[in-house]
């Protein structure tokens, strides 16, 4: 993880479990509500949408910086050093690219919908795209501060060449000899 936005990734993953806690606590309570008292918490449904969908964006911001994300390191741990670096390079301006491109239709529609709020909640339509924007100007920077450390002569882990291998998970001798007739 990048260290100048150590402080911001554990504030997000503060909030995703906040989130996740406020989600489970909403709807919960809320089907307790109606089966339960033919009730209900009229925003539950609104308030839980928008906190997923920060949730899910917000995660993926950490993920990224983590390298959290599946990737396939098969072929780019055997290519030369060169040749990495060029794809670094390449997938990185694609992934700024997709950035950009999310950024901008998420602007748009953030600014259309802003003034749209929600029947019950009253929480504004634009603040669930707002997430992919912020999404999208947090990955960009994680991005490009990957890309700054990379011109400096560190790149991250599968682009160094240095292949990620999981251990084999142990097996204890007692649960073998358990299993054997």
């Amino acid at each position: 993880m990048t260290t100048p936005l150590q402080w911001l990734f554990k504030a997000f993953d503060i909030f995703v479990v906040v989130g996740m806690a406020v989600m489970s606590l909403l709807v919960f309570t809320n089907v307790v509500l109606r089966y339960g008292f033919s009730s209900g918490i009229p925003f539950a449904v609104e308030v839980s949408r928008v906190v997923l969908v920060w949730v899910i964006f917000l995660g993926s911001v950490v993920a990224l910086a983590k390298g959290a994300h599946l990737g396939v390191e098969a072929l780019v741990v055997r290519l030369p050093r060169t040749a990495r670096f060029a794809c670094f390079l390449v997938s990185y301006g694609l992934m700024l690219w997709c950035c950009w491109l999310l950024a901008q239709g998420s602007w748009s529609l953030t600014v259309i919908e802003w003034d749209n709020v929600q029947a019950l909640s009253g929480i504004p339509v634009g603040a669930i795209y707002a997430a992919g924007l912020a999404a999208a100007i947090l990955m960009a920077l994680v991005l490009l501060l990957d890309l700054w450390r990379s011109l400096r002569g560190v790149l991250p882990a599968p682009w160094s060449g240095v292949e990620h291998v999981e251990p084999l998970p142990v097996v204890s001798p007692e649960l073998i000899s358990e299993k054997a007739p």
